[in-house]
Parts: structure tokens; sequence; C-alpha cells
């Protein structure tokens, strides 16, 4: 199926069985998450491992996000996430590498600067809600940020390159929880997949959580992040971003 025929089935799904809320509602929350990353990245040049050339491992982060949800038939529900993805590592050049223009060889120290920070814009609708849930709609990862790597060659010169990180990229969003009646317990997941023109996304977390009766709660589980980029802003990746978070949420 591609990428249109599945988008539209989507588009049918979700106004065929609304079940918008029945009040306005506001959930907010605030994730740390601590992840391990893998994978290799290349910029007008051979593959580069995070791991054996950038000395990349692991790193912790902050999520936000808000969504509004309200009762109007037809109109979707929204949400929007802020995600802080970016750190700094050092390491020593397992092979020979080229990066935007650069020239690193073997055994040189190396710096990586990298920003994965993205917004998320997600428009969905309820199709169940009780205590079964189930949300289905269409989100956009839209990315401000860069990659920049820097080396001390052998001879004590000085070298880096960075290259920009600045588009968007569509995606399907589902969420499923289920509810634990009268206890504020509930376990659920989200799942999104996304392509465009030859960059591959997918972000899937899991998790269980509680919420009292006054709306605070907590929320605990594990994410997948992985960026399969082609040629993004002349960037080119196979990451995986994977951990577990934790979460305080409000709903009123």
């Amino acid at each position: 199926m591609n990428k249109f025929k599945l988008l539209t089935a989507t588009a049918l799904l979700v106004t065929s069985g609304i079940a918008n809320a029945d009040t306005l509602g506001v959930y907010a929350g605030v994730e740390r998450w601590d992840y391990d990353l893998d994978g290799n990245l290349s910029s007008l040049g051979n593959n580069i491992d995070i791991n054996n050339d950038l000395g990349l491992k692991s790193d912790d982060n902050i999520t936000k996000y808000l969504a509004f949800e309200h009762p109007v038939p037809l109109l979707p529900n929204v949400m929007i996430r802020q995600v802080d993805l970016r750190g700094v590592s050092n390491g020593n050049a397992s092979q020979d590498f080229t990066f935007s223009g650069i020239t690193v060889n073997t055994g040189d120290s190396t710096q990586l600067a990298y920003n994965l920070d993205h917004n998320e814009y997600t428009l969905y609708y309820e199709i169940l809600d009780n205590w079964v849930n189930l949300d289905l709609g269409l989100s956009a990862k839209q990315f401000d940020g860069s990659v920049f790597i820097a080396a001390n060659l052998g001879s004590n010169a000085a070298t880096s390159a960075n290259v920009d990180l600045k588009g968007s990229v569509p995606m399907l969003y589902g969420k499923a929880q289920f509810d634990l009646p009268f206890t504020g317990l509930s376990a659920g997941g989200t799942v999104q997949l996304g392509q465009f023109n030859d960059d591959k996304l997918s972000d899937i977390q899991a998790y269980i959580a509680y919420e009292s009766d006054i709306g605070l709660g907590i929320k605990a589980g594990y994410r997948i992040f992985e960026l399969e980029f082609d040629d993004f802003d002349q960037l080119n990746s196979d990451l995986t971003i994977d951990g577990f978070y934790a979460a305080l949420t409000f709903h009123f």
C-alpha cells in the first residue's frame, strides 16, 4: 500500500466512527526520557558509527506536551509536543571517514554535538472513549536542529563541519489505552509511522499510568524512536534512540 492510499484509508476511518469527548478537556505533561543511541550517520561521505567513532552512548532529555479535546463533531482534537533531543559526546575515530567536506583519520579525537529537537503537531479523533480508548489521526514532526562534528587531527590541527537539519515528516498517529475502572490506573501505547520521500520515522511508546481524582498523575514507559534519513538536508542516518521515561501529567 503506498503512502497516499494509507493516508486516505486513515482519513476515512477516523471520520466514519468518531466519538468525541463529552466535555472540554485539557491534557498536559512533562516527560524525562533516559535513552541509548545506536546507529550511523553520514553527509557526503561514508557511514560514521556514532558509538565507535564519536563516543555517543546514552543521554537524557525532556518532552513537553499539551492536548485539547472538545465535543464538537467532525472537528479533530489537537496535541502539540515539544521534544528536546540534543547532546554532546567525545570519542576517537575507529576508521577513516569524511563528513560534509572534512576528513577524519583513524585514531583522531572527535566531538559530536547533535540537535534533533522537533515540534510535533497532531490532529486526532477519539474512535472509542470508555474503559477502552482509541485515538487515530495524523501528525507531523517538524525538525529545526543540526549535527556538528569536530576532530583534532594527528598534526594537532582542528577541523569541523556542521549540517543543518530543517524540515517536516508527516506521520500516521494512533493511541490505545485501557483503563482499570475506579482505580485511576491505565496502560496503553502510542504509535507514529511516517515517510516523506525516502525519509522514514517511527516513534513507539508503551506505558502504565495513574491519575488521581483531581487530575494529577504519573506515567512510566518505554520509547523507541527510529530515524532513517535519506539526504534530509544532506544528512543520512540510520539511528535508534530508545529507553525508559517517566512523566508528570495533569488533566482538567
